[in-house]
């Protein structure tokens, strides 16, 4: 059998294409699409040309589905370390740090998904609570929104801070341990820059593995800058050619020369502007709900932040930012305002991550400017209603018209949809059902709006529209194979949906059931 070729048919073909939405046979032959249509017609140019056909039994086909927000070295890093997810409270949280230094008696201590809305304390342990479990090693606690780490006494002598914004110290004027915004991304870089090339190669591996399980053929992965470490984008552009799936790269770096060098026609659109609602560092006019002392977080001028997006412009490439609270989604907007009256771009994409909580002028405002919406539908359905971290944070009003997704896509605004793995699973069929079923029914799109978020609205927010994103003759085999068809089944039954294989360029990348 060809490698890269291959037949489907007698499935239920789902193409995104305006002219001939569904087929029930598809064939792809090295690797791009050569024909849709009947089973027959299908079979038969299969079998002259040696190709092997594989029955669908009614099973659905939908173009690959892409993830548009992507942490992969974060998410594969973290799968090896302390999951905090479910500590319960401070006292769970120490317990877990101790039981991992019996597992791992050398090193570091790694924990991952540390919420502290979910603790019963509702605050992370301090490093003084951390340091009467340990002392002497390093402890590393990451928020599950990546906003802040947490470090025990050992760990921050160690990083060797040096007066960096967001050091939080105590009454006293000792460090609590807890860094965020510049100090955060001081703290991430010293433990990321400390990994090997193969710890990195195997959470990219383990990540890829996971993707093609949840159906994805392509992922946006936001990786080095102050979050990561710019030692891991070499080590992808290494195995690209090696891995199951595309991953495009979005370099989290203002330093635009070492994006030109490295040919990436895009910068990082996950630099941060704002925080998170977890975190309580997204940016508003107002204070958050349950403290009135904060209104979140800026950690950029925006005198910096307008002069970066003209010179993204002015170069050729792809730009965009983190923003979730509405000063840092006003301050992704008046940039891109900015830099569009110096060069008006017609085609720019400029991307802008979350827009979580917008005013209804920046909804106006983004479809005016041309911006394309990469949001997470789990975010509020997993964290958002009534009780809700969200509404405690940030109050009902606020709370019930975040993320909504009606709302943007009646502006006329495009949306791609993402996970921000490790904050919420990559698990595309998750965020679709989420995208239609939310905590408050008038911000739910249709089976078809959220479909198109993870197919041909992702694909049109990388520019790879011509070649993903649909079913179409000419463009690349990316398929995948779903239990059933998430337009036709009940809304509330979309989540249930099982990706059944994963093909990429015409190869069965992943297959849970499928006979060959």
């Amino acid at each position: 059998m060809k490698k890269g070729s291959i037949a489907l048919v007698k499935g239920k073909i789902i193409t995104m294409e305006p002219n001939g939405p569904e087929a029930s046979a598809i064939l792809v032959e090295d690797g791009i699409i050569t024909l849709l249509g009947d089973d027959q017609t299908v079979t038969t140019q299969a079998t002259e040309k040696g190709i092997e056909i594989i029955n669908l039994a009614g099973r659905c086909a939908v173009p690959g589905l892409h993830d548009c927000h992507v942490h992969v070295m974060g998410t594969g890093i973290g799968a090896t370390g302390v999951d905090l997810y479910d500590a319960g409270n401070i006292r769970g949280v120490l317990d877990l740090i101790r039981q991992a230094a019996q597992d791992q008696p050398d090193g570091w201590i790694y924990g991952t998904r540390l919420d502290e809305s979910r603790l019963e304390e509702k605050r992370a342990p301090t490093a003084t609570e951390i340091d009467t479990v340990m002392p002497n090693r390093g402890v590393f606690l990451v928020d599950r929104g990546l906003h802040y780490t947490q470090l025990n006494t050992k760990a921050f002598q160690e990083i060797g801070f040096q007066d960096e914004d967001g050091i939080l110290w105590d009454v006293s004027g000792r460090p609590t341990g807890r860094v965020h915004g510049e100090a955060n991304g001081v703290a991430k870089t010293y433990y990321n820059d400390k990994m090997s090339d193969e710890q990195r190669i195997a959470a990219i591996q383990y990540v890829s593995n996971l993707a093609i399980s949840k159906g994805v053929t392509t992922i946006h992965a936001m990786e080095g800058g102050a979050l990561f470490s710019d030692a891991d984008i070499p080590v992808f552009n290494q195995l690209q050619a090696e891995l199951p799936l595309d991953i495009l790269m979005y370099w989290d770096t203002p330093d635009l020369s070492v994006i030109e060098e490295a040919g990436y026609p895009r910068m990082g659109t996950d630099i941060l502007l704002d925080g998170s609602i977890g975190s309580r560092t997204a940016a508003f006019d107002t204070p958050y709900a349950d403290d009135p002392n904060t209104c979140g977080i800026l950690y950029f001028k925006q005198e910096d932040v307008n002069h970066l997006v003209e010179s993204a412009l002015e170069k050729g490439l792809q730009s965009g930012f983190h923003a979730i609270g509405q000063c840092g989604i006003r301050m992704a907007l008046d940039a891109l305002e900015y830099a569009l009256e110096k060069n008006p771009v017609a085609d720019h994409r400029y991307r802008i991550e979350h827009f979580g909580f917008p005013d209804d002028r920046d909804i106006l405002r983004a479809k005016r400017l041309g911006a394309v919406i990469s949001t997470q539908p789990s975010f509020s359905y997993l964290r958002g209603g009534p009780g809700s971290v969200y509404n405690i944070r940030t109050g009902d009003e606020r709370e019930q018209q975040a993320y909504s997704l009606r709302r943007y896509t009646d502006a006329g605004l495009v949306l791609c949809g993402g996970s921000d793995s490790s904050v919420t699973p990559i698990d595309p069929i998750l965020g679709i059902h989420a995208a239609v079923n939310p905590p408050y029914p008038q911000n739910a799109l249709t089976p078809q709006e959220a479909l198109a978020m993870f197919t041909t609205n992702a694909a049109y927010a990388a520019f790879e529209e011509d070649s993903k994103g649909s079913l179409k003759s000419g463009k690349l085999g990316d398929i995948t194979i779903l239990s059933d068809n998430p337009l036709s089944v009940s809304p509330k039954s979309i989540g249930d949906i099982q990706v059944e294989a994963t093909i990429v360029r015409g190869t069965v990348v992943y297959n849970k059931s499928l006979q060959q």
